[in-house]
């Protein structure tokens, strides 16, 4: 029998003193278990159930039985850019880029993150669109390099090379970042990129030094404009002579009112006047 038993026939302070030991000791149990859980939580890997849309609309079956792959690569690599990331094969008699414009606003939006492929059989032509933060990535330059390895597949029907080929080029340009020596950052949930700006040490001294050189050549204008050639002299203003007041009559009369107006259109919110982005395309 161990203690707090035995001092519960022995006295009624030893049961008080053994029950409260007892409650002591379950709550910091439970104390010590609430801290273990925060803990745990604290350096538990936090993952991000964002996910971001793609698509691969082969309308003229020229990928066969590659579709589910291809859409698996893209909708990788539409999580990995954070934006959307479509493939599209037509033989509309819209042109290219216009296709690609308008497809790429109704699939994320005029404000959202997106890129497209158009292969128009039609037309023969080949075109990339890339809007809102991967325009960056994406540059007309990193387009037709890009455009370099997906064009020269099309002649040849190997249209799953060159989709691959293209989410391969993206990918690469992504990783290796914006091309570009302003500094900047970019939102970890979103893909959102924030320019920043940067002074280059030198440029701030001489903004300094000519700053200085103007202040102080205004001041010296001023200075030597309104100083006295005598400096013990003392100027005085004849307000009596030199200061004049004359009152005239004036009256105003209201002939005629004219009132004009005209409609000011907003700016449309239609999703397809999406022309802000980095493109270009080719025949095949």
């Amino acid at each position: 029998m161990d203690s707090c038993h035995w001092n519960l026939y022995s006295s009624a302070s030893s049961w008080n003193y053994c029950g409260v030991f007892a409650i002591m000791r379950k709550k910091l149990v439970i104390l010590s278990l609430f801290f273990l859980s925060f803990f745990f939580l604290l350096i538990a890997p936090k993952t991000s159930a964002a996910t971001f849309s793609s698509g691969v609309e082969d309308n003229l079956q020229l990928l066969g039985g590659n579709v589910t792959l291809l859409e698996q690569e893209a909708q990788k690599l539409a999580n990995e850019t954070k934006a959307g990331v479509y493939v599209v094969t037509t033989d509309s008699s819209t042109p290219a880029s216009q296709m690609a414009k308008t497809y790429l606003a109704d699939k994320v939006g005029a404000k959202n993150n997106g890129v497209v492929l158009v292969i128009n059989m039609n037309l023969r032509k080949v075109y990339i669109w890339a809007t809102v933060n991967l325009k960056y990535y994406l540059p007309s330059s990193r387009i037709e390099k890009t455009l370099d390895i997906v064009q020269p597949e099309l002649p040849d029907n190997n249209y799953y090379q060159a989709v691959s080929g293209f989410f391969d080029q993206v990918s690469k340009y992504y990783q290796a970042g914006i091309p570009t020596s302003r500094k900047y950052s970019i939102n970890s949930e979103t893909g959102a990129v924030t320019f920043h700006r940067s002074f280059q040490p030198l440029s701030i001294l001489i903004a300094l030094i000519i700053s200085l050189l103007a202040a102080g050549g205004f001041v010296w204008t001023i200075y030597r404009r309104y100083q006295m050639k005598d400096a013990h002299a003392v100027w005085r203003y004849d307000y009596g002579r030199n200061g004049n007041l004359e009152l005239h009559q004036r009256e105003d009369i209201l002939v005629n009112t004219f009132i004009t107006t005209r409609i000011i259109p907003r700016p449309s919110s239609d999703n397809n006047n999406f022309s802000d982005g980095s493109g270009g395309g080719r025949s095949f």
